[in-house]
């Protein structure tokens, strides 16, 4: 769909000519005041708000310009003294109303009793949201957006609807990562406008009442503490690759999605839960860059800051200083008219070409002399006692043939056993468990491990685990 076959052709208009900023402001207002009473303004109040307004702008002597016939007649009857001040801002107030609904940003309803109301269609409402989000400057806490993902991603709505569940995930991301481009894009916006500055005390007012109160109190502080998002990092990029590599999982997940009309074919569900599924993986794995592009970003803005305040500060002191000194030199009569010409023609001193103002010659680098290789004999004490720690080192290291040998031992002449009768004791036999989860599933083992259809999980100490079965190959 594009964008005119929602938005009226000259909706935008509003935004251009001598009047946009009243424009704006009273389309603000109006948004303001919808979200106090959502089924319909009433046409005289909103007139009285914008009567307000108008009077307002008047009183700082902005001169309003409207296209309407009404409000020419009532000029030149305001001009000629035959209305009041308070009837041409009435008059203006109507103009202004008539213009918002010439444009299609409000419509107008007669209602019971031929009362009319001002209603937002639904494009308006969505653009004034933006604009009035765009005004204000807002804290944005970055953790929420990794908490709602986490919880979408492990709680009970993705049980109930894991499709749905992916869907909205992936729309919190999308916003997480929307509002981290925002920040690196508004530091190069702030670096932009420090450089600009003609003051010291401009860079510094803009340093202090702007970047510091905008961006690194309400953004970039509290992305670095607070609301940094490695507390649930971890959780979302081992639930996603579970969700990936878990193929029962991503059926019923598919089947979801085709039961909650989300596609209309099972092509279609599958590319998209995945794609879903492989976006959120990539955002969160590749934070540490976004987040070292803002860091440089933040010291970019920083050394441009303390570079235009020194230049400011060097530039402006010797200027100054110079002309305090010739105005001085100017006031005492005692001075002659040589001394006050030499000084004015010194304000600005050159010095000529010296020698110590050349870059001095290159010297030719010497070829290097590398040191002298000494071999150093190993006692045989030393080597029999590193072997020793290398055949202790690989005694203990876990391979297959040691998962292997283990879980065949404790299946004996059985074809399969469950998880709970390998609850482990100790860290290694833990760290066997884990291998065992590995193993089982890369079809390269002795056995294989099969997902219990009960999804039952076993907490046993310390260690909390899935309660599935390990299968002899060859077995059922």
């Amino acid at each position: 769909m594009k964008l005119f076959d929602v938005v009226p052709d000259r909706f935008f208009h509003l935004l251009t000519g001598p009047n946009k900023h009243l424009y704006v402001e009273a389309a603000l207002l109006l948004y303001e005041q919808s979200q106090r009473e959502r089924f319909g303004i009433r046409y005289d109040v909103m007139r009285d708000l914008f009567h307000e307004l108008i009077e307002t702008y008047n009183e700082l002597g902005v001169e309003l310009m409207f296209d309407d016939e009404d409000i020419a007649e009532a000029k030149q009857e305001f001009r000629e003294e035959q209305v009041t001040v308070d009837e041409y801002a009435r008059t203006q107030a109507n103009a202004l109303i008539r213009k918002l609904a010439s444009l299609k940003w409000i419509d107008v309803e007669v209602r019971d009793q031929f009362q009319q109301y001002i209603v937002l269609p639904h494009y308006t409402s969505r653009i004034l949201s933006v604009l009035q989000e765009l005004c204000v400057s807002r804290a944005v806490e970055y953790q929420r957006f990794a908490f709602v993902t986490y919880q979408l991603l492990t709680g009970e709505e993705a049980k109930r609807r894991p499709c749905f569940a992916i869907r909205e995930a992936k729309q919190y991301t999308q916003q997480f990562v929307q509002e981290l481009v925002t920040l690196y894009n508004n530091m190069k916006h702030h670096m932009e406008q420090v450089v600009q500055k003609s003051s010291i005390q401009d860079v510094l007012d803009h340093h202090f009442d702007k970047y510091k109160s905008e961006i690194v109190d309400k953004s970039y502080h509290r992305l670095k503490t607070s609301d940094h998002v490695s507390r649930y990092r971890f959780q979302i990029l081992q639930t996603v690759q579970r969700w990936l590599l878990d193929n029962k999982l991503l059926e019923e997940t598919i089947e979801d999605g085709l039961l909650s009309e989300f596609y209309r074919d099972r092509q279609e569900a599958e590319e998209d839960i995945r794609e879903s599924l492989l976006y959120i993986e990539e955002t969160y794995s590749g934070l540490d860059e976004i987040f070292y592009q803002i860091d440089l970003r933040h010291n970019q803005y920083l050394r441009s800051s303390y570079d235009r305040a020194r230049y400011l500060s060097q530039y402006q002191q010797g200027i100054n200083q110079r002309l305090v000194d010739l105005i001085q030199c100017l006031a005492d009569s005692k001075k002659d008219e040589e001394f006050l010409w030499s000084q004015l023609f010194h304000m600005q001193s050159i010095a000529g070409l010296t020698e110590q103002s050349l870059l001095p010659l290159r010297r030719k680098k010497p070829p290097h002399q590398p040191n002298v290789h000494v071999v150093v004999p190993i006692p045989d004490e030393l080597k029999e006692e590193l072997r020793r720690k290398n055949l202790e080192r690989m005694r203990k290291a876990i391979t297959r043939k040691k998962v292997e040998g283990y879980v065949l031992e404790k299946l004996g002449n059985r074809q399969e056993l469950e998880l709970q009768e390998l609850a482990p004791t100790n860290i290694e036999e833990f760290l066997l468990l884990t291998y065992i989860y590995l193993y089982g599933q890369d079809g390269a083992s002795q056995f294989q491990l099969k997902r219990n259809q009960e999804r039952c999980i076993l907490q046993i100490g310390d260690y909390r685990f899935d309660n599935h079965l390990v299968v002899r190959k060859g077995g059922r």
